[in-house]
This record gives C-alpha cells, structure tokens and sequence, in this order.
C-alpha cells in the first residue's frame, strides 16, 4: 500500500465541516520510515489542498550525549519533554504558531535556532512516543507502524550505521538495549493505534488494522 496517500485520503474525507486543526500520531520503533512517511504525507495533504506540516517527538528530546551520560535510551520517558510537546500541540489546536528546534539523527543533537511551525489544517506528529498517553486527547488518528522483531532489529541496525556513522559492533550493542526499553515504553502503545501498518525491510507497508477515524 501507499500509506502517506491512503493516509491523506482518510484524512481529507473528514475534514469537511471541521472547525479545529487535524492532528496525526505516528508512531513505532526507530528507522521503520516514520520521517520519510511524514514528509510524503504532508506533501499528499498539500495535494489535496490542506496546509500542512510536520514534527518530530525529538525535536522535544534530550541530545543524545545527554542520554547516554545518564544512562538512557529515547525509548525511556525521561527522554523527553513531553509538557512541551503537549503545549505544542495545544498551540498548534488553538491555531497559533509555535517554534521547535529540530533534531539531527546524524550529530545527534537540536538545532541551535528555533524553527516556527505556523497554524495550518493537519499537523504530523511522527516519532517513538506519539502515542504516548499525554499527547491522546490531541490527536484525531493514531498510526502505528509494527514490524517483526528480526526486521526491526536490521532496520535500525542498518540505520546506525548508515546515518549515525556507528561501527557494526556499536549499532548493534545500542539495538540490543533499545529493544528492551521499546518493548517496556512504545510496543504496548500499540494497542491505542486507530490503525497499524507492518512494514518490511524494503519499507514496503501492509494494513494489519483499521478502526474509523476519530470525530475529535
């Protein structure tokens, strides 16, 4: 399937008639494409007429030098400032800009300057806690992207090693604890998803589950 498209498709099906700003969550274990998907999704909501944007749940993370001082991974809630990222959320609802600082996967690290996100019709919002408990009452459809544990595990192995520049023993060691903290944090979210997706190792994607859209 082309998710960002059927994703679009679902979306503007519901948005005539719609007063408040539509917000997605998408979700699932790290490097299944959830970025790639965000940005084609906004540039399928464009399509259809809808201003549309998007952010990630790093951009509200600590720096990667600051999780591994203290011993955690971005799977670990204390990664994350999620007040913010709710208080970015209730902005983008109420139709005013906010700004982020967007997160590099490669250094590891925010930007230094503040980019603004502007009011618009659909916000995405992709990345390992976006469907974190907090964030529910602000978002209208939860996807979840699963994949099987030996095809996630080579995802993000390949990943590290590609974009983060980690030896093959290091991007290993690092997937290895991540897990843990995935199946203790983000797997169980699963459950909350309106709709799940599997992805395989070509990031091709599969319907597994489908619930209607949320009226909220």
């Amino acid at each position: 399937m082309n998710l960002p498209e059927a994703l679009a498709a679902r979306v503007h099906a519901s948005m005539p008639g719609r007063d408040e700003p539509f917000v997605i969550a998408l979700c699932g274990w790290a490097d299944t494409g959830k970025s790639t998907v965000a940005a084609q999704l906004v540039a399928a909501l464009r399509q259809f007429g809808l201003a549309a944007d998007a952010i990630s749940t790093d951009d509200f993370m600590r720096d990667r030098a600051e999780r591994d001082a203290i011993g955690i991974s971005g799977y670990d809630l204390r990664s994350i400032d999620m007040a913010a990222l709710r208080a970015a959320l209730v902005r983008f609802l109420a139709r005013q800009a906010f700004g982020v600082r967007r997160y590099d996967n490669r250094t590891g690290m925010k930007s230094a300057e503040a980019s603004t996100v502007s009011p618009a019709d659909v916000l995405v919002v992709e990345g390992i806690h976006a469907l974190h408990p907090d964030l529910a009452p602000h978002t209208h459809l939860k996807v979840f992207i699963d994949a099987d544990e030996a095809t996630a595990r080579e995802l993000r192995v390949r990943a590290n090693q590609r974009k983060r520049g980690m030896s093959a023993h290091e991007a290993a060691a690092r997937v290895e604890r991540e897990w843990r903290d995935y199946c203790a944090w983000v797997l169980p979210r699963r459950e909350r998803a309106d709709i799940v997706v599997q992805v395989d190792l070509e990031f091709g994607y599969r319907e597994l589950r489908s619930e209607r859209l949320s009226a909220g």
